[in-house]
């Protein structure tokens, strides 16, 4: 009965993320719920992960990435960084330097999230393709992220587990 419900819970778990009618978070939080009222997992089992340094690592770099974006503390930064674009090629060496410098900082998608909107713009006024330089800009905050422990989301959570398997961590920056 345990694999039967465990099955269902996947299949609806699967159709509700490829239709997207409910946002993802709340269906992962819901997938969570139902394991628990199901009996599939305890208490302790279904809530240990929210006590990991880890998660609480990636919760803290989502708020401040959000309140960065939503202040608009970078968005001078975007203005300016269009705005001295001066040809395609130099703006994307603008776009990829600037993205590559933030984006070990800041979570390497909030970088992309910020910067996204302007990228498109300004490529629209210049009547140039966006993926110009939306793509080199995808690339340079990638390469800038991985350079931290904090540049993406996925890294504090391979550190935590590196540290609870009696492995040594990293450092923030010892990745660059």
């Amino acid at each position: 009965m345990e694999i039967a419900a465990i099955l269902l819970i996947v299949v609806v778990a699967v159709v509700l993320f490829a239709t997207e009618r409910v946002p993802v978070d709340v269906v992962a939080l819901l997938v969570l719920a139902a394991l628990l009222v199901c009996g599939v997992l305890t208490t302790g089992e279904g809530l240990v992960g929210f006590g990991n340094p880890a998660t609480v690592t990636v919760a803290a770099m989502f708020v401040l990435s959000a309140g960065l974006s939503q202040t608009g503390a970078l968005d001078a930064v975007g203005r300016a960084l269009i705005r001295h674009g001066r040809g395609e090629a130099w703006q994307m060496a603008l776009v990829m330097g600037v993205a590559a410098a933030l984006s070990p900082f800041i979570n390497n998608t909030a970088v992309g999230a910020v910067f996204l909107p302007r990228v498109v713009s300004s490529a629209k006024s210049r009547k140039g393709a966006p993926s110009k330089l939306l793509i080199p800009l995808s690339f340079a905050s990638q390469v800038g992220g991985v350079c931290t422990l904090v540049g993406t989301s996925t890294k504090p959570v391979v550190h935590a587990f590196a540290e609870a398997a009696v492995l040594r961590g990293v450092s923030v920056v010892e990745l660059a």
